[in-house]
C-alpha cells in the first residue's frame, strides 16, 4: 500500500466513522470504483484507522470520560446523569448491537457491491432527511431510560450494514427518544468508544496472523484518520444542534443516485 492510497483511506476513515455517511459503505465504494482492494483488505491498517478514530473521540470528550472514571456525575446541573447507571446504559446497548456479531461477516457480504451500497445510501438519507424532523428533544442523558438504551443500541445495529451510518442511526434514535441533540451525540459518541475498541481487538488476531506492522504508510493513515475525526466530531455535533442533518441527506442521496449509473453490481472482491 502506498502513502496516497493511506492518506486517502485516512481522510475517509477520519471523516465518514463521524459523519452520518457511512464508513463502511465509501470503504466498499473505493474498494469497487478506485481499486484500493489490497489496502481496503489491509487489516493491520484498519486496526490502526480504528485506533486513530477512537483516540480522536477520547479526546473530544474527555471531561465526560474524566467525570466517569473520577466522578459521580457526567453531565452538569439537571442533565447530569450517575455515572454507574450511564455505564449501564451503553452495557445495555451494546449487549443489543451485539446480537448481530456472529451474522456480521454474512451480512456484510450480501452488501459489499455498489449495488448494495447504492441502495442502502438511499435509504440513510431518507432517515436523515426524514427522522431528525418528527422530534425536537430537550432531555439530558438523566432522563434516558433502559428501555432507551436498547432502541439505540438497536439503532447502532443497523450500522454494520455498510451505506447505514453507524453515527447517523443512533443520533436520530436518540433524538426520537427525546434528547437533546447534545445529548444525542454525546452519548452516540461515547457509545461509539466501546464500539471502535471492540471492532479494533476482534481484528486484532487476524492482524497479528497476517503480520502486524507499522509502516510509513500506517503511520500517515492513523494521523490523517485522527486529524479528520478532530474535525469532524465537533462539526458534526454542532449541525445537529442547528438542525441540519439534511445536508448529509442530500449528499447520500446523490451519491447513492450516481452509483446507479456507475458500477452498477461491480463485486468488492
Amino acid at each position: 500500500m502506498g502513502y496516497l492510497d493511506a492518506l486517502i483511506l485516512g481522510v475517509v476513515q477520519g471523516l465518514t466513522e463521524f459523519l452520518p455517511v457511512s464508513s463502511s459503505g465509501h470503504l466498499v465504494i473505493l474498494q469497487v470504483l478506485m481499486g484500493f482492494h489490497d489496502a481496503v483488505e489491509n487489516v493491520s491498517f484498519d486496526v490502526f484507522l480504528h485506533l486513530a478514530t477512537l483516540l480522536a473521540v477520547v479526546w473530544v470528550y474527555r471531561k465526560d470520560l474524566k467525570d466517569i472514571f473520577t466522578a459521580k456525575l457526567v453531565g452538569d446541573g439537571e442533565d447530569a446523569i450517575p455515572k454507574w447507571r450511564l455505564i449501564g446504559f451503553i452495557a445495555i446497548s451494546l449487549l443489543v448491537t451485539g446480537i448481530i456479531l456472529p451474522f456480521k461477516d454474512t451480512l456484510e457480504t450480501q452488501f459489499e457491491s455498489v449495488y448494495g451500497v447504492r441502495i442502502l445510501l438511499l435509504v440513510n438519507a431518507l432517515a436523515l432527511g426524514v427522522l431528525p424532523l418528527l422530534r425536537h428533544g430537550k432531555l439530558g442523558l438523566g432522563k434516558l431510560t433502559w428501555l432507551g438504551a436498547a432502541v439505540i443500541g438497536l439503532a447502532q445495529l443497523f450500522g454494520a450494514f455498510p451505506g447505514i451510518s453507524r453515527s447517523g442511526s443512533t443520533i436520530i434514535a436518540g433524538l426520537l427518544l427525546g434528547l437533546s441533540p447534545r445529548d444525542a451525540c454525546r452519548y452516540s459518541f461515547l457509545l461509539s468508544i466501546p464500539t471502535i475498541f471492540i471492532a479494533a481487538i476482534v481484528q486484532l488476531p487476524d492482524a497479528m496472523e497476517s503480520g502486524f506492522s507499522l509502516s510509513g504508510p500506517e503511520i500517515v493513515g492513523f494521523f490523517a484518520a485522527l486529524a479528520c475525526g478532530l474535525i469532524a466530531i465537533p462539526l458534526l455535533i454542532g449541525l445537529v444542534e442547528k438542525g441540519k442533518l439534511w445536508g448529509f441527506a442530500i449528499y447520500c442521496a446523490i451519491v447513492g443516485i450516481v452509483l446507479f449509473f456507475v458500477g452498477v453490481g461491480a463485486p468488492a472482491a
